[in-house]
């Protein structure tokens, strides 16, 4: 069997003149998205902004942990991308991809759109991490907890 070198990518990047960034191999770090005390129940497709910023050029990476109390019968949550200032989605299920936060549970969520079937993404520009609650209106004062992790450049 052939041997799959990992790092070839590298060789061919310095080959070719350029290195590979450095959100190949920097200290992965963590956000911790976590819902307030007491907040309003969310409607069906409301945002929260979590004014949680990565820096551009960071690398999303596996896996995103979601942790919940029990919420109403079908809600989702959903983690998605949007530019800090402007507040315009780029993604809205980039990082995860409506998880289920009915039942109280912790899991591994790996759906988002930017790192299923192991793609590389890289932001392309600074980036703030925001939920949408969807499937059905939430509940309110639901704990919720999602870590993603990253390597910042």
């Amino acid at each position: 069997m052939a041997e799959l070198l990992t790092v070839t990518r590298t060789q061919v990047a310095q080959t070719a003149g350029t290195k590979a960034p450095a959100a190949s191999f920097n200290r992965m770090r963590v956000a911790v998205i976590e819902t307030p005390a007491a907040y309003a129940a969310p409607a069906q497709n409301d945002t929260a902004g979590t004014s949680i910023v990565l820096p551009q050029g960071s690398r999303l990476l596996l896996p995103v942990t979601v942790s919940c109390a029990a919420g109403t019968a079908s809600s989702t949550l959903s983690v998605g991308l949007r530019d800090p200032k402007t507040k315009v989605a780029i993604d809205a299920t980039a990082v995860v991809n409506a998880a289920a936060i009915s039942a109280a549970s912790t899991s591994q969520v790996n759906t988002g759109t930017k790192t299923i079937t192991g793609q590389t993404y890289l932001l392309p520009q600074d980036c703030e991490l925001y939920l949408t609650f969807g499937g059905a209106a939430g509940a309110a004062n639901q704990a919720i907890r999602v870590e993603v992790p990253f390597v910042a450049p």
